[in-house]
């Protein structure tokens, strides 16, 4: 449970992470907030971060622990690939970003990450806890809002997903978070990870497939 200080840098936000036929989709809404003082701070945060040209994670929590957390990955990232002529493996990285978190649980990053990537494996999406506990998922929700999404997504996962499909079923797990939790909102983003690199969706992509979605 946390304690009283803990409380302070509570914030609300709604990350999912999906594991389609060919790569990885995350999606994220764009409010950022305090949950713990019911404000919030900004309509347009970006939270969906790249590290590398095939690696992109989701942050939830505080921002700048999200934030500085993302930079370390990204400046171990480059000096992997600059010393071993390589880009570095999902796994590694995940790994590292556990035990970046682990170290410092004494005084921890109150952030959540999933990280989703193609190397030479294939694709894979790995989660990691404030505390550092690394899991291997084939889709995850992180945030205030994550209980709506979960609930939606284990309803319509399937193996071997086709991209449209993936897409859609994030869009829905997030509009699920926006329509019942106070601390999601503002807008959508999506991005794509697989063997042709990262993409991220333009506005008209995500209106589109909100369309589609209200044909239903």
């Amino acid at each position: 449970m946390l304690n009283k200080i803990d409380r302070r840098f509570i914030t609300g936000t709604t990350t999912i992470g999906i594991t389609y036929k060919e790569g990885i989709i995350l999606g994220a809404d764009r409010r950022v907030s305090d949950a713990y003082s019911k404000k919030v701070a900004h309509k347009t945060g970006k939270k969906i971060l790249q590290i590398d040209e095939h690696i992109i994670a989701t942050i939830a929590g505080a921002v700048a622990d999200a934030q500085f957390l993302i930079e370390q990955l990204r400046a171990n990232a480059k000096i992997y690939r600059l010393y071993n002529n390589r880009p570095i493996p999902v796994k590694s990285l995940a790994n590292l970003a556990s035990i970046i978190m682990f170290s410092s649980r004494l005084l921890p990053y109150i952030t959540e990450i999933n990280i989703g990537g193609y190397d030479s494996y294939g694709p894979s999406l790995y989660t990691v806890d404030l505390l550092g506990s690394l899991t291997k998922e084939k889709y995850i929700a992180r945030g205030s809002g994550s209980p709506y999404a979960l609930g939606l997504i284990e309803a319509k996962y399937k193996p071997n997903l086709e991209l449209d499909e993936g897409i859609k079923i994030v869009i829905e797990g997030l509009r699920s978070s926006i329509s019942w939790d106070l601390f999601t909102g503002e807008g959508i983003d999506i991005a794509i990870v697989n063997k042709e690199g990262t993409r991220f969706l333009t506005e008209n992509e995500v209106d589109y497939y909100i369309k589609e979605l209200n044909k239903r």
